[in-house]
């Protein structure tokens, strides 16, 4: 479990309050509010206030306050509204603070909902993917929820790295008619046969399906030499029906794993900005599509 939850001692330029629900287990309340640890507990909600500094990307867990489950979508704002599923190896202040940074960078505030599901730290990459597995029934509860008090036609499901395998499988589950507005993988750690099978299922359940990919992404190389298997996020043309693929690769990466370019990378930003309404379209872009051979398959690349 993470130790650095702490209440402000001093101001920050820029506060964040990020809505989260969780199936992590309530470990203790004090002055900074409630904190969540790493095993698993009964569904619970509420917002994370998190402070960032000037040129800060790392930012600081300054308060955590829980609320009914039922009420979490209470006073969000018009427009899609996006579901975030995080990866491996993020216990719950390091969930606050990249889906706030995230949230922040996108421009989604009152637009955007954390899962935080029970993992750990880095070292426990296949334990963390038992417990995602175990907190599907949890995330399909939400997925149920939203779908009730905002309607299906508002919800976009984002999921970064290993994130990306719950959101297939909790989808698997459903018998919904109606469909969810989208779907976007980020960096996904999934096996691409694995995704490829499940193509037509997630066509049925989502309107639009899109892929981030690259191949700078350290991390999902290392996945593939642990899994023995090719991963989804590794960029590589490929051809999925209705489905739209971008290789980040020529942006760059902005950190030592490649793995956080959602979130990191300009480039990445300005496509997702673009991509779920929080950009003026008619805004100049310093970025835009190339299309490859393979249908469907795009490269991010600088306007010329």
């Amino acid at each position: 479990m993470g130790t650095d939850f702490r209440e402000a001692t001093d101001d920050h330029e820029t506060l964040v309050e990020l809505r989260f629900v969780t199936n992590r287990k309530l470990v203790s309340s004090g002055a900074g509010g409630e904190y969540f640890g790493d095993d698993h507990g009964e569904l619970s909600a509420g917002s994370c206030r998190v402070g960032f500094e000037a040129g800060d990307s790392r930012g600081e867990v300054l308060r955590v306050d829980t609320r009914p489950v039922e009420t979490v979508f209470s006073g969000i704002a018009p427009g899609a509204f996006i579901i975030y599923v995080h990866g491996y190896g993020e216990y719950f202040a390091k969930n606050c603070r990249r889906a706030a940074l995230l949230q922040q960078r996108l421009g989604l505030d009152g637009r955007m909902l954390l899962f935080s599901w029970p993992s750990s730290s880095y070292l426990t990459y296949a334990g963390d993917a038992v417990d995602l597995e175990q907190s599907i029934d949890e995330l399909n509860a939400l997925l149920t929820l939203a779908a009730d008090t905002i309607g299906h036609e508002r919800i976009v499901l984002m999921a970064h790295s290993m994130g990306s395998r719950g959101v297939v499988d909790a989808l698997k589950l459903r018998d919904d008619e109606a469909r969810f507005d989208g779907a976007v993988f980020i960096a996904p750690d999934i096996r691409r046969d694995v995704f490829r099978e499940n193509v037509s299922m997630l066509q049925q359940k989502v309107s639009d399906i899109v892929v981030y990919t690259s191949d700078s992404d350290r991390v999902l190389w290392l996945s593939t030499t642990v899994n023995v298997s090719g991963r989804l996020g590794v960029a590589r043309e490929f051809d999925l029906d209705h489905t739209t693929v971008i290789d980040v690769t020529p942006t760059g990466t902005n950190d030592i794993s490649g793995h956080l370019y959602h979130m990191l990378n300009p480039a990445v930003i300005e496509d997702l900005r673009t991509l779920l309404g929080s950009r003026e379209l008619a805004a100049k872009r310093s970025f835009h599509r190339v299309p490859g051979e393979t249908p469907g398959f795009w490269r991010l690349e600088p306007v010329p």
